[in-house]
């Protein structure tokens, strides 16, 4: 059974806590940046999987604007569920991205290689 992808979150932490819980720190859709280029130094992203069994793989791929270009990858990483009942939180850490301009850029989530889902991150210039 493959699972569901129940949660995306952009944060600016994600952090391990008791009992399976992870705490995220900084919830974001936009990101404010003083100029254009900007290598952006650190964010996570905090994924949740449900309603599935077995073993998977996510990998994220982050897309330009235009879609027509991968800018960068996460590794592989791997989880399994053992039951329908179970669920399963990924933190991916997103180093040192250069983003070339402004508008969205696009998270997309593949499973076992197969594209689930697509998340837009808009980067903004910051007001003075």
């Amino acid at each position: 059974m493959e699972p569901k992808l129940r949660n995306f979150l952009f944060c600016d932490a994600v952090v391990p806590a008791l009992e399976g819980k992870m705490i995220c720190y900084g919830i974001f859709s936009d990101l404010f940046v003083p100029k254009f280029p900007v290598t952006y130094p650190q964010f996570s992203i905090m994924s949740t999987w449900v309603k599935g069994e077995g073993f998977h793989i996510q990998q994220i791929k982050i897309m330009n604007s235009s879609k027509s270009m991968i800018i960068s990858q996460s590794p592989e990483m791997f989880f399994t569920l053992n039951n329908p009942t179970e669920s399963v939180n990924l933190k991916t850490d997103v180093n040192q991205i250069v983003f070339q301009d402004g508008g969205p850029y696009y998270f997309q989530v593949f499973l076992d290689g197969e594209l689930v889902e697509e998340f837009p991150l808009y980067l903004r210039l910051k007001e003075s």
